[in-house]
């Protein structure tokens, strides 16, 4: 075996401890698998001889082209699930914005709009006057800006 064999088997057994070291048992099969194809995959960098033996066998010219095919078809299959899960993760977190949203409007004080204050009240977090952008509010950040204008209370 070559030396880029042997830093490729090193590289397969460094990416396995990190994944057992950062998932630990929340991720079992996960690992379960990834330990299996991580073998197949030591195996045939270590006797790159049987994959392409392996590869005549089912009519394929290279051992590697036998290799990269499955990878490709996986990260192609790896990058539309992610995709999937990220919309119906983005579709969730608008459900629940949409659902604390009414939430909030129902539980206000009759004859109060959002963003108002009664006298003497200030506002605090959460009470959508904070960090909506609107910089009027802060003295520091309207010298900051150059506004000669300040709000009073």
């Amino acid at each position: 075996m070559t030396a880029a064999g042997y830093a490729l088997l090193a590289l397969v057994v460094g990416l396995f401890l990190f994944d057992l070291a950062t998932l630990g048992t929340r991720a079992r099969r996960l690992l379960i698998v990834e330990g299996l194809l991580f073998a197949v995959g030591g195996f045939f960098i270590a006797s790159p001889d049987s994959a392409t033996w392996l590869a005549h066998q089912v009519g394929i010219g290279r051992g590697v082209d036998f290799v990269l095919y499955p990878v490709v078809i996986w990260l192609v299959r790896e990058s539309l699930v992610n995709r999937h899960h990220r919309w119906a993760e983005r579709e969730r977190l608008s459900e629940l914005v949409r659902t604390v949203a009414i939430d909030r409007a129902v539980s206000l004080p009759s004859g109060s709009e959002p963003g108002s204050f009664t006298s003497g009240s200030e506002p605090g977090p959460g009470d959508g006057v904070h960090g909506n952008g609107d910089s009027a509010g802060d003295p520091a950040d309207a010298q900051s800006s150059g506004s000669s204008t300040s709000r009073t209370a």
